[in-house]
């Protein structure tokens, strides 16, 4: 197997399981490459680094960095975003 194939297959990070009725999912991944989830969203590369640099996002919960690859939890990416938006007003 060539080395781009094998590093390929690390980075997809995608488990397939057979669901009750015989056919076969692939579940979300909690992380993905910060390019993966720009592709998912539209939020940068560059603004992912920002945001480990300012401490704004923590590495392991937002971002890891491994093998000097930037990767995104999404989950908790998705949560941070959902803390920021502005709160309803209560009269």
């Amino acid at each position: 197997m060539n080395s781009s194939k094998k590093q390929a297959d690390n980075d997809s990070r995608f488990v397939t399981e057979p669901e009750q009725d015989g056919s076969t999912v692939a579940p979300q991944p909690e992380w993905v490459l910060a390019s993966k989830f720009q592709d998912m969203t539209g939020i940068t590369k560059e603004t992912v680094k920002q945001r480990k640099k300012s401490g704004v996002w923590k590495e392991g919960q937002q971002v890891a960095v491994i093998a000097r690859r930037l990767y995104v939890n999404i989950k908790a990416a998705d949560q941070w975003i959902n803390d920021q938006l502005p709160q309803p007003r209560r009269a």
